[in-house]
């Protein structure tokens, strides 16, 4: 990794790239189009994985157990062909991960298939997917640091790999969608405010889902893993993120030509979460 660069990053960070292994994951068309030397950041060749070899097929099930035991408990775990169809094929996936040698059986029995101890298991993923636009999608972000946590758990672990993620995967504007109380607004306002594309939305499986746009560049995602959090004092007003009918006010006020934007982290009171929101595009 490029020593300038990392002398700046938190020792969080560089505590993850020391001891873990990035990886990418897509179809094998589309490696060449990634940006594999971010920072002087080494991807090993092995590590550069096709969705399309039936020889990395344990790799494929310990992902989707990766993602089950991160995202199952709340009932939005993916089957294997919505990876393959919606994922990996159009996009790619990175993150990093570790042989099973250096994890202990406890962390080991949340994954399907290990065959040896030099088996790789993904720790983290963070899943883009190209729009029509040029704009990117991220599909999913996820890391295993709650199962991690018995063992030795990586903080920012989720963090680092969207931020490098998106500098691999060469993104500047990006789309999302997460729900008005996710834990991950934490991190992907870290990197950047959120325009408001809806702030209600019955096309997804959760209506209150929020789908937004950023912009993303080197010099933000530096700024984001140096350590210090993002906080905001100049808002208009805070949504308070169980409040459904604020919710659908918004909505109608963005399809009537609103624009608003989440411009900090959310804000913790009164055992409630508050997002701070901001008249006007980013």
């Amino acid at each position: 990794m490029n020593k300038e660069i990392l002398s700046k990053i938190d020792s969080r960070y560089k505590l993850i790239i020391d001891e873990l292994e990035p990886y990418v994951f897509s179809g094998p068309e589309s490696f060449s189009h990634f940006k594999t030397d971010v920072w002087g950041m080494e991807i090993k060749d092995e590590n550069f994985i096709s969705c399309l070899n039936s020889k990395r097929k344990n790799f494929f099930l310990n992902l989707q157990a990766l993602d089950a035991f991160s995202f199952g408990p709340v009932g939005m775990p993916m089957e294997r062909w919505v990876f393959f169809d919606c994922g990996e094929m159009p996009g790619g996936i990175f993150g990093f991960g570790t042989k099973a040698k250096n994890l202990p059986a406890e962390i080991l029995k949340n994954y399907k298939e290990i065959s040896s101890p030099e088996e790789f298991l993904p720790l983290s993923m963070y899943i883009a997917i190209p729009m029509v636009t040029g704009a990117w999608f991220g599909h999913n972000l996820c890391s295993a640091n709650s199962v991690l946590k018995q063992h030795k758990e990586y903080k920012g672990l989720a963090l680092l790999t969207k931020a490098l993620g998106s500098l691999v995967f060469n993104i500047t504007d990006h789309y999302g969608a997460t729900q008005w109380d996710s834990g991950s607004l934490n991190i992907h306002l870290q990197l950047s405010p959120m325009e408001l594309r809806s702030a209600f939305t019955p096309a997804h499986s959760f209506d209150e889902t929020i789908t937004y746009f950023s912009t993303y560049g080197e010099a933000k995602i530096l700024a984001a893993l140096q350590g210090s959090n993002v906080t905001v004092a100049d808002y208009d007003f805070l949504v308070e993120s169980k409040d459904r009918t604020k919710m659908v006010e918004l909505q109608n006020e963005i399809e009537d030509g609103a624009q608003y934007k989440i411009c900090g982290r959310p804000i913790y009171k009164d055992n409630k979460v508050f997002l701070p929101v901001k008249e006007g595009k980013l």
